[in-house]
């Protein structure tokens, strides 16, 4: 089993918005914000992946919208 985080889900949250909405590199912003960058791109890899379709997928609401015009 895994220890505890020292990082509260706020934290997180916070970090990979920061993350995504920065110009900046995903390790300048992790050490920005005091933190091994590797556990901040882990964060930002499981958003994205939670969050985006997968590649070559079409959401459902565009698949719908389609077929709805025919």
């Amino acid at each position: 089993m895994a220890p505890p985080s020292k990082y509260t889900p706020e934290f997180r949250e916070e970090a990979v918005r920061i993350a995504l909405a920065s110009s900046k590199t995903v390790t300048e912003v992790g050490r920005e914000l005091g933190m091994n960058p590797e556990t901040l791109r882990g964060w930002v890899k499981k958003h994205k992946e939670r969050n985006e379709p997968p590649a070559g997928t079409i959401p459902a609401h565009i698949r719908l919208r389609s077929h709805g015009s025919r």
